[in-house]
């Protein structure tokens, strides 16, 4: 298995796409699933952060944890 990152999916504008958290990765998904549950303000504070500066608007539809592959390393998602 891959890193795991934090990511949410925003609705914005009529699209749909991802924005990772940048705080943390993870070897396991049950640790990813751990730190989301222990920080869970946390992340839902600089997720608001990012919305107001970046993706003003946007609806979070889902935050989570999942495996990051290579291609998305490579462009930085």
């Amino acid at each position: 298995m891959g890193t795991i990152i934090i990511y949410a999916t925003l609705f914005l504008n009529g699209m749909v796409h991802m924005v990772q958290y940048k705080g943390e990765t993870f070897k396991t998904h049950e640790d990813c699933i751990a730190y989301l549950q222990e920080n869970n303000a946390h992340v839902n504070k600089t997720l608001k952060e990012h919305i107001d500066k970046v993706e003003k608007g946007s609806t979070v539809l889902f935050i989570g944890c999942s495996e990051i592959h290579k291609s998305e390393k490579d462009v930085g998602v």
